[in-house]
């Protein structure tokens, strides 16, 4: 072995935890439901682009958005797969800019 290599041995680190530390499943909520107690401002933007692109649609694209950023004329949508995402960009971006009333839209994956 190499004398200018440190292995830290076992029981050599420290991990610290919250003594009551566990791991809580939240169910996933709609889109619309989550932007309505968390960001009023984009809910509006959220009723208005449901109007432009019907209730069907909007179900099927908007409503399992993991997140939305929106700032000025920019838009960040967070799609759940590039499926997801691509059917976004192909379908809805014209709307989007319509609704949010935006420039700029970037549509990406969680992970």
């Amino acid at each position: 072995m190499r004398d200018d290599l440190v292995v830290p041995g076992e029981g050599e680190e420290n991990y610290v935890l919250a003594r009551d530390a566990r791991v809580v499943t939240v169910p996933f909520s709609p889109l619309e439901e989550r932007m309505q107690k968390e960001k009023p401002e984009v809910f509006v933007r959220l009723q208005k682009l449901k109007e432009i692109i019907g209730e069907e649609t909007f179900k099927r694209l908007v409503s399992k958005v993991h997140n939305i950023n929106y700032a000025d004329t920019r838009i960040m949508i967070v799609a759940e797969s590039e499926l997801h995402r691509t059917n976004i960009e192909r379908e809805i971006l014209p709307a989007i800019a319509e609704a949010f009333e935006v420039t700029s839209i970037r549509v990406v994956t969680q992970g």
